[in-house]
């Protein structure tokens, strides 16, 4: 497939998404006079100065924004049951299909690597996907069965099992072909917690350009890291640290749950419940209040799983490449970060954004202060108008929801 800008697929990909064709309540402005992009000054005719927004009638500069460099991570459970059926395939091949389409539709700009868990150990030849669409394992000897030393240590998922480029055609391949080495495979275990923090501290240390976010998708709870040195190597909180901990780092985590359907009765091993919190600590929360109704990761099942997979990576991918930017660089210097403030221009019509640190409607800075992210209904509206234009307004109090 020929990869095509964000700008081109957004509007078709927003279809499905809720919220879309809503507006966010925002304080209406008039369009901001000056041309940011071409220095930010805001002048009238004849070197005397103009006003700018109404939101800052004494603007110092209002600069247009692109989004921000992305780089995107792809974390791929490739544990057993991965392949388990559904309908006629199985999850790893439905799966593997969704990524490469995804892979194909994403600009060339993008930066995109891999990752795969479990790594570190062989293949296992004694556990069979039953008649009744089940692991058995049954057949396996003690010894057949790998030790957790490899697979549940941190450093084994860095370096990368392909290294953060640009996505074009042949990095597109090399990647896929990398997943296709595990479809015979039967890897044992998910190591969810170290998998997650090992290729967060990978993809940190490389301190890219822009904004950089892990998309782990997987099928399971950490499972077959304990011992009697770390009997609590299992538990969802190492997982939630380590999404924590890339928050901290500028690093965000997006929660794909694959079949989440076939899930506990006891939220203690509930999937859905817990790929909530893990995304909820990973800072992307799919809409405000879903924590209440642990919803907070995308779940795909098995009665509607190519098309959900299929809306979950695109939503994904266009919050994670339209709806961060750079904060601009502005005369002199570094602006005062109490007086910036936020306007998104629709069809002409210019409307400010409230800075909402609690991340429901409006935008905050990223860890770091280099970068700003919209949220809610102020990232709908962006994606859903290829058209829509982003600007910086320097130079009045920031204007909070």
């Amino acid at each position: 497939m020929m990869n095509r800008s964000v700008w081109a697929w957004m509007a078709v990909a927003c279809v499905g998404a809720v919220g879309c064709a809503e507006s966010a309540e925002v304080s209406e402005v008039e369009p901001p006079r000056g041309e940011g992009g071409a220095g930010g000054a805001v002048v009238g005719t004849g070197g005397a100065p103009d006003p700018g927004p109404e939101v800052c009638p004494d603007a110092a500069g209002v600069y247009e924004v692109t989004p921000a460099q992305s780089n995107l991570l792809f974390l791929l459970d490739q544990s057993g049951s991965m392949h388990l059926r559904v309908g006629d395939d199985t999850r790893w091949t439905l799966t593997t299909a969704g990524l490469a389409d995804i892979l194909a539709t994403l600009p060339d700009s993008t930066v995109g690597g891999l990752q795969t868990f479990p790594s570190g150990d062989d293949s296992v030849g004694c556990c069979v996907v039953t008649d009744g669409n089940y692991i058995d394992c049954a057949a396996c000897g003690a010894e057949e069965l790998p030790g957790p030393q490899l697979r549940c240590a941190e450093e084994t998922y860095h370096p990368l099992a392909v290294p953060m480029a640009a996505l074009d055609v042949g990095h597109e391949e090399t990647i896929m072909s990398t997943v296709a080495d595990a479809d015979d495979a039967f890897f044992w275990g998910t190591p969810l917690a170290p998998a997650l923090g090992g290729a967060i501290d990978g993809v940190a240390s490389l301190a890219s350009e822009g904004v950089t976010s892990v998309i782990l998708l997987t099928d399971g709870l950490p499972t077959s890291c304990h011992s009697d040195v770390d009997p609590e190597a299992n538990d969802i909180l190492r997982a939630l640290d380590a999404a924590d901990r890339g928050v901290q780092a500028g690093i965000r985590t997006y929660v794909v749950g694959i079949d989440g359907a076939a899930a506990s009765t006891d939220p203690a091993t509930d999937l859905a419940v817990n790929l909530s919190a893990v995304a909820q600590a990973g800072g992307t929360s799919r809409y405000p209040g879903c924590e209440a109704m642990d919803d907070c990761a995308y779940v795909v099942n098995s009665d509607n799983f190519e098309q959900a997979l299929s809306d979950a990576l695109f939503e994904i991918a266009l919050e994670a490449t339209t709806c961060s930017f750079d904060l601009p660089a502005v005369e002199g210097g570094v602006a005062d970060l109490g007086t910036v403030n936020i306007t998104i221009s629709v069809e002409g019509e210019a409307s400010t954004v409230p800075r909402d640190t609690s991340h429901n409607d409006g935008w905050d800075y990223l860890p770091g202060n280099q970068h700003v992210q919209l949220y809610g209904q102020a990232c709908e509206r962006v994606k859903a108008d290829g058209q829509a234009k982003v600007e910086v307004v320097v130079g009045c109090t920031t204007e909070r929801g």
